[in-house]
């Protein structure tokens, strides 16, 4: 047995050049600093006291969740964690070794930082979570997705992760590169001025319902919200985020939500001078913030002289409730939602059932309820999950005759029809949405994926290009879906160099390391696809080739047969 290492309570330690924190759940290094989840730092300092030896899944397991059950993918999914907040490569680790079949090993030196009297680094004032760069303003909310135990539910289950937090990337192009040749706005999300945390859903959904008012507007050109919440919490130069998402104009503001009372205060600035265009405040009663958030939108489209349709006046008209509890509750929901995992779906569904409690008329809940049975579906957290796929069908319905002028509504229609794969409904479903919101990222990139696994692949590359430049610090899922068309197009390079885009921005999702595995195999870099199925092993997922077929909606048996060639060639028998 390894001898233990003088690695007690709280006291901080040394892990290579990494000053360990365990009270404050921070690791430093050279004026950086990222703060661990309490789980990630519990198996950080079991691999710590016993450095350089293997402990075996049982034993961190037992340690780190004691007297709970916990899913097979658990510990692999805290070890990707660790990984990623050393910055640290696990095909040449220098940190955390995994053994396979065994388990894993701290393969870096550990040495008290007590009483030797080290200090800890210098680090930044605001620090930064596990995985991101310091010198990048962390997203809303650091979700990530759970892998579930069946690779093959949650094969497909990823692709409703649309609104993971990217991290930013320098091929961000802009929305003005041959997107659009019209004014150009991003609204930075507002701060919330409450004094109360759990007013955040609060002031993110305000962000979120102006970022959805002015994409209606046709003469303008919109920031997907993906794009930016990445800035939410951060002190930004509004001149850079004009560089980096190629927009002329940044909204930003603030919110004050107090019993009854609620102040919108906003400003527009030109992002190419940083020049203060327009302030006001709002102020108003809690039941009239419908009222407040059209008066920002209508004073926008003023200042820049745009002129509005009569079909555009009568979309920034319409309101999604006209009940204030009902918002609130889907607001919630939202705010629930964007957690990925099975605990927070639930959650997100009972607000959503709530707010449609409230108002039956409440389309965009009965939409993202559907989403919420369509995860059910594909993630098997569904004791029925043919009955998931028709309530999400049903609700997406309800949600369409309520009102068919919102874009989520299609699209939540089109990615459950694609997931049953009837492929020509999922993309009437797709282009409607674009047709309701011409700036709709999601629904270029929903149209890109139907037409890459309807067997049109060359006709998806145009699509997602779109989508991308809409969404210029788009998500990890849509870097996985631009290599998905390029596998299918048997540019393997190019798919390889996405497929690891991808899952650097998320290295838990499982289904660009499938692809991944079979584009190496492809390539004839047998090792590399060797490696990245060893790695889907480790969360315990299912990897036989009949039920790899049977789950992923590929039409054309061509590129069906083409995936699970290339699967085979990377080791997969059976």
């Amino acid at each position: 047995m390894a001898e233990e290492k003088e690695i007690t309570g709280d006291a901080p330690f040394w892990v290579g050049d990494r000053y360990v924190d365990p009270n404050t759940g921070r690791v430093s290094r050279q004026g950086e600093e990222v703060k661990l989840e309490p789980k990630v730092m519990t198996v950080l300092m079991c691999l710590a006291r016993r450095a350089g030896a293997v402990l075996t899944r049982e034993e961190l397991e037992a340690t780190a969740w004691a007297g709970m059950v916990v899913g097979y993918d658990s510990l692999a999914s805290t070890i990707i964690k660790l990984r990623k907040a050393f910055g640290d490569d696990p095909k040449q680790p220098r940190f955390v070794e995994t053994v396979p079949k065994k388990g894993y090993r701290l393969i870096a030196e550990v040495r008290s930082a007590e009483p030797a009297g080290e200090a800890a680094p210098s680090v930044p004032t605001q620090s930064v979570r596990a995985g991101q760069p310091a010198v990048s303003p962390p997203p809303t909310s650091y979700t990530r997705y759970v892998v579930a135990a069946a690779l093959g539910a949650a094969v497909l289950g990823v692709l409703l992760v649309w609104l993971l937090a990217p991290t930013p990337t320098p091929e961000s192009a802009g929305i003005e590169n041959g997107v659009a040749d019209k004014p150009s706005i991003a609204v930075l999300p507002f701060e919330n001025l409450s004094n109360d945390p759990q007013q955040e859903y609060f002031s993110d959904g305000m962000t979120a319902d102006l970022i959805t008012d002015l994409s209606k507007v046709s003469g303008l050109a919109v920031i997907a919200r993906n794009s930016v919440f990445t800035y939410k919490d951060s002190n930004v130069d509004v001149r850079e985020v004009g560089k980096e998402l190629g927009v002329r104009y940044v909204l930003e503001g603030s919110v004050r939500k107090v019993a009854d009372k609620v102040r919108i205060s906003a400003r527009l600035i030109d992002a190419s001078s940083g020049v203060n265009l327009w302030a006001e405040r709002f102020d108003g009663a809690l039941h009239d913030v419908f009222a407040l958030q059209d008066e920002v939108t209508g004073r926008i489209v003023s200042l820049l002289q745009i002129r509005l349709t009569d079909n555009e006046r009568l979309q920034l008209s319409r309101k999604y409730t006209g009940s204030i509890e009902a918002y609130e509750s889907f607001l919630h929901g939202w705010q629930s939602f964007w957690e990925f995992s099975k605990e927070s779906n639930r959650t997100a569904r009972e607000y959503y059932l709530k707010a449609i409690e409230l108002d039956g008329g409440f389309a965009r809940a009965y939409a993202n309820l559907a989403l919420t049975h369509a995860y059910d579906y594909y993630n098997g957290w569904s004791d029925v999950p043919h009955q998931s796929l028709a309530r999400a069908h049903r609700f997406a319905e309800k949600a369409i005759s309520i009102d068919a002028a919102i874009p989520q509504v299609h699209w939540a229609m089109g990615l459950t029809y694609m997931f049953d794969k009837q492929y020509k409904e999922a993309l009437l479903s797709a282009e409607k949405s674009i047709e309701v919101d011409p700036n709709f990222a999601d629904g270029y990139g929903l149209l890109s994926n139907i037409l890459n696994y309807a067997g049109k692949p060359k006709q998806g590359v145009a699509m997602m290009e779109r989508a991308m430049r809409l969404n210029p610090r788009h998500p990890f899922i849509y870097k996985a879906i631009y290599a998905e068309i390029l596998f299918n197009l048997h540019d393997y390079d190019k798919a390889i160099e996405n497929f690891t885009v991808a899952l650097q921005r998320n290295p838990e999702a499982q289904e660009p390391r499938l692809w991944l595995a079979a584009a190496y195999a492809h390539a004839g870099r047998i090792d590399d696809a060797e490696w990245e199925l060893e790695q889907i092993r480790a969360t315990g997922a299912d990897l036989s080739l009949p039920h790899i077929a049977e789950v992923i909606p590929l039409s054309d048996p061509i590129q069906r047969k083409h995936l699970i060639d290339g699967l085979h060639k990377a080791g997969l028998v059976h």
